[in-house]
């Protein structure tokens, strides 16, 4: 077939040429693609086993790693003044290692509130670099600071606790310290039913050798049985010698947990007879011939007879309405409480921090300390409670309870005694 001949056959199917030229070079642009996508032999890496995988370190790796084998551990305390920066930094860290562990904790714990005291511990891997910081909160809960993948990261960590109620009897014989530990009793707890019976009781006349106390408290163990701590005082009961003082535990539908006497009245009353622990009286309510003054004149409260120093306690809430010193009464405070009651404390030797008239304190809260100062022969603390306007003699007074149950909290705790009588036999 002559040229001409092909050219006129081409120009009269020009489709097709287009397409057989199109599919020509998509041919050689995969050739050429495809050429230098092979690498050279030469640069082909042999491959590695598997244990070179493993063992060889990589360059960029510059921490430790997070699971390597803890070999020791080093206990370090934050000492008055200093930081847990400096601990960390006592306990060998670096102090990028120091910033990078704190930075880590802030999420999960107050760096400004860590008291003098606080102890941390410290563990180190073979090749002694730091791997974990562990610090305890509380007998319940830590929080831990590992290292992983080059980073610290921190965490809290709770163990769960299991209550199991424990009944106990005691007989004062001389004490109810000494009973307490005679019978095993957490000194915690006897200390919290001896704050409830307070309020019925004055220790000093009223307790007398033989009288009986019984207990139901829990103790809180973990997972594996191993006791941590106690718990909740459920019960308590002090048989005297005329009458028995009972002591309910309820949290109310509103969540505000407290303790009652059988019929749902607070154990707890407006105002404690004592607001200083420790006490003996050394000098009560009425008329007597004044020790420095020489003649006999009214005694308008109850001295308590402690050490210098001791906290006195605000009997009720209130508001303060007097801090502040008094010729004969030395530094004093007194406590304007709700239902016409007042309370006034004196001779401290200095008035607890914040104390001021127009602030207002709850029961038990510290306004002062003991001392011995304006007209007085001796640390104590002189406590006096005016109703109306006149004092009383507080150790006869009967104060008011502070609450009482009603409708469906009334009929659900004695449901909750009910049941506690029936299984403990109390």
């Amino acid at each position: 077939m002559k040229t001409t001949e092909v050219v006129n056959q081409l120009r009269r199917y020009p489709t097709a040429v287009y397409l057989a030229f199109s599919m020509l070079c998509i041919f050689i642009v995969l050739l050429v693609y495809s050429k230098n996508r092979l690498p050279d032999k030469a640069a082909v890496s042999p491959p590695q086993s598997a244990e070179q995988s493993l063992t060889e370190p990589r360059e960029t790796e510059t921490f430790p790693k997070a699971n390597a084998e803890i070999l020791s551990q080093t206990e370090v305390t934050v000492r008055r003044g200093s930081s847990l920066g400096d601990a960390l930094a006592e306990a060998g860290l670096s102090g990028n290692e120091s910033l990078q562990v704190c930075n880590a904790l802030k999420p999960v714990l107050d760096l400004t509130r860590i008291p003098a005291g606080q102890t941390l511990q410290v563990s180190l891997n073979s090749s002694g670099n730091p791997v974990q910081v562990d610090i305890p909160i509380r007998f319940d809960k830590k929080v831990t600071a590992s290292l992983k993948n080059g980073a610290w990261e921190a965490r809290q960590i709770i163990t769960p606790l299991h209550p199991v109620p424990v009944l106990v009897h005691c007989t004062v014989n001389t004490s109810l310290y000494q009973a307490a530990v005679d019978a095993g009793i957490p000194l915690s707890v006897m200390m919290e039913a001896i704050g409830l019976f307070s309020f019925e009781v004055d220790f000093q006349r009223d307790i007398q050798s033989g009288e009986n106390i019984t207990l139901l408290y829990e103790k809180l163990l973990d997972l594996e049985g191993k006791e941590l701590s106690t718990g909740k005082l459920l019960f308590a009961r002090l048989e005297l010698e005329e009458r028995s003082i009972d002591a309910w535990y309820y949290q109310t539908l509103e969540g505000r947990a407290d303790y009652y006497g059988a019929d749902g009245t607070s154990v707890r009353k407006a105002l404690l007879k004592t607001p200083v622990n420790g006490a003996r009286i050394s000098s009560g309510f009425g008329y007597r011939n004044h020790p420095i003054l020489g003649y006999t004149a009214l005694h308008r409260g109850v001295d308590f007879a402690v050490a210098m120093g001791t906290p006195v306690m605000a009997a009720g809430d209130g508001t303060v309405v007097i801090a502040g010193w008094h010729k004969s009464y030395g530094n004093r405070v007194k406590v304007r409480h709700a239902n016409h009651y007042d309370t006034m404390y004196a001779h401290f030797s200095s008035i607890a921090r914040g104390i001021v008239p127009g602030v207002k304190v709850k029961q038990g809260q510290v306004v002062g300390y003991v001392g011995s100062t304006g007209m007085s022969t001796g640390p104590h603390c002189h406590f006096e409670v005016h109703y109306y306007g006149s004092p009383v003699n507080p150790a006869t007074l009967k104060f008011p309870p502070r609450h009482s149950l009603e409708a469906e909290d009334l009929r659900l705790f004695q449901l909750e005694i009910d049941a506690l009588k029936a299984e403990y036999g109390i």
